[in-house]
């Protein structure tokens, strides 16, 4: 009689079914959480044999053997591990190659961005020679114009124009006349193209002296500076020379006009390196 319950009860223990183990636990967990992860579209493969040995683990269950139980989810965890592994290998991948078309895109525009700034400084150069040239042509057209009725001089102090007295104040006057105001207006608008410093000496004639000769010449002086700045020079271009005795005397051109009424001499100031308007450099030369 004992010996039958004995094996009746080994009989019922054969049979009876293993509920769970912690290793088949821990595979189902690592499963849900793959198919959420880039395994589920980057190794789908080995998801799909990881399902399938956790099938076998769950069927074997039924064998009532933890340790059958237990292999069969470990093989399933790392068929998961080397799904997942796979998935991170291809997502950093991934990620490499959307920054390096995001390098390449950024140097692409750095590149294009720099194209087009090249291009417009190119523009603005050539624009800004074409503005010099026209500027030194007009400058050359003046000065031929006013070389016709005017005495032209490069000289170590600068450019100096002279005209005689007598063609811009009567005798003994400071006011011009109508032929004066003609002449200096084109003075003016050699001035204006040159962009140069310039001052104004009145001399008086060679035979003239005396401190009523000196102030007649400053007023003629200050006279041709206010025609040429309402002529457009603007008035920090242009200044009146003082009148001063002790001032060396500029040597008057050689011509009787000026003997005889002295002269009015618009002087250019040297131009100085990189200020343009025809001069460049530091010697006078053309305006």
């Amino acid at each position: 009689m004992t010996r039958v319950l004995l094996v009746a009860a080994a009989l019922s223990v054969g049979c009876s079914h293993l509920q769970r183990t912690d290793k088949l636990d821990a595979a189902h967990s690592a499963y849900e959480k793959a198919q959420k992860g880039p395994a589920a579209t980057s190794s789908p493969a080995d998801l799909a044999t990881a399902q399938k040995f956790l099938d076998l683990a769950d069927k074997g269950l039924e064998t009532g053997d933890p340790k059958l139980v237990d292999d069969r989810a470990t093989v399933a965890v790392l068929k998961l591990e080397a799904a997942e592994a796979l998935g991170r290998t291809h997502a950093i991948a991934a990620e490499r190659d959307k920054t390096l078309q995001e390098v390449s895109a950024t140097k692409q525009q750095l590149l294009e961005d720099a194209q087009q700034k090249l291009a417009l400084a190119q523009a603005e150069l050539e624009k800004e020679k074409a503005a010099r040239d026209s500027a030194e042509l007009r400058l050359a057209e003046r000065r031929a114009v006013l070389a016709r009725e005017t005495q032209i001089q490069d000289l170590p102090e600068g450019t100096v124009i002279s005209l005689p007295g007598g063609q811009l104040f009567a005798r003994g006057q400071a006011e011009l006349l109508p032929g004066g105001r003609d002449r200096l207006s084109r003075v003016a608008e050699f001035l204006k193209s040159a962009s140069r410093t310039a001052f104004v000496e009145a001399q008086p004639p060679s035979s003239g002296s005396g401190s009523a000769a000196l102030a007649l010449s400053g007023k003629r002086a200050e006279r041709v500076r206010a025609f040429l700045v309402s002529e457009g020079v603007t008035p920090g271009q242009i200044r009146a020379a003082r009148a001063d005795a002790s001032a060396p005397v500029r040597p008057l051109p050689a011509s009787p006009e000026f003997a005889s009424s002295g002269a009015v001499n618009i002087v250019l100031e040297p131009a100085r390196v990189g200020t343009g308007g025809g001069g460049g450099g530091a010697s006078p030369g053309r305006p």
